[in-house]
């Protein structure tokens, strides 16, 4: 079933945004705003700022045998259906902590530290701030916020993943801390940002059009995570074209009609059967690349 989109606003409106966070984060994310292009861009430029911490670029990179490498559009399907299925299930629920605790399996093989996970979970919540901020509008209420926050913290607490802030400004002073203590540039992450951008240019846009398409990442991406990655500036006009083309979707947003039950992983993860099998998704599924 069908409804507008201002039907949903007041519905997420009408929710607690820390009693109802898991049921008001699946609305805001996967309903409201979880359309498959913006989902995409959002995810690439929050990858780009972990490939900015050397650490996490060499886990990914693995000397350019890495599967975000080899094959970076399915590493990026995989972990787009998981989080959809966290958000479908909730974190609570026996059917969440099974799909979280499938993740941590895949993570287990390879030498990621908690400081990793918690900077990689901090650009998770505040991406959409962040963009927010370059496109001048904030398509997101205080309550949707609040609840992205209640909802990836529990997240968190069933990995589990200790050590996180009680309070969300403590981990956005935190993760801005942590960026300035630890990005640097390398070749390994740079390769891996240019995987990212061929796979967006390929996916959404026809050739005649890739060009623009690196516009467009190029403008969602700050100052500081393009210098660190020594990518250029974006021109005037895509990013004025951005900012314009952005506040017109999220005006027409309350009159379009969204699918109720609409999630990322219907996208992202639609190879996998609906709802997918997440035993088949992810790095140690069968006849995936090690």
């Amino acid at each position: 079933m069908r409804e507008l989109g201002y039907r949903v606003r007041r519905r997420i409106a009408e929710l607690d945004p820390e009693g109802d966070h898991e049921e008001l984060a699946r609305l805001s994310h996967q309903v409201l705003h979880g359309d498959p292009i913006p989902v995409h861009a959002a995810y690439l430029v929050g990858f780009a700022r972990q490939m900015a911490v050397p650490s996490i670029a060499r886990v990914m990179y693995r000397g350019g045998g890495g599967d975000m490498v080899a094959d970076s559009a399915r590493r990026t399907d995989d972990t787009l259906t998981f989080f959809g299925e966290f958000l479908r299930r909730g974190h609570s629920t026996p059917e969440g902590r099974t799909a979280i605790a499938r993740m941590e399996r895949i993570h287990a093989r390879f030498p990621i530290t908690d400081e990793q996970k918690r900077y990689t979970l901090a650009t998770v919540i505040f991406e959409g701030d962040r963009l927010a901020e370059r496109l001048g509008h904030d398509p997101f209420t205080p309550a949707e916020r609040l609840a992205h926050w209640h909802f990836w913290r529990g997240v968190a607490e069933q990995m589990p993943l200790g050590g996180l802030p009680a309070a969300r400004e403590e981990l956005w002073r935190w993760m801005l801390d942590y960026e300035r203590a630890h990005w640097a540039y390398t070749e390994g992450g740079r390769t891996i940002v240019d995987t990212l951008f061929e796979d967006w240019a390929t996916r959404w846009f026809p050739r005649p059009a890739r060009r623009a398409a690196r516009q467009v990442l190029l403008a969602l991406m700050d100052d500081r995570l393009r210098a660190v990655h020594r990518l250029e500036d974006p021109s005037r006009r895509a990013q004025r074209a951005l900012r314009v083309g952005s506040r017109a979707w999220d005006r027409v947003t309350p009159l379009r009609p969204l699918r109720r039950e609409r999630s990322w992983a219907e996208h992202f993860g639609r190879g996998h059967g609906r709802p997918p099998d997440l035993e088949r998704v992810g790095h140690e599924s069968p006849g995936a690349p090690a």
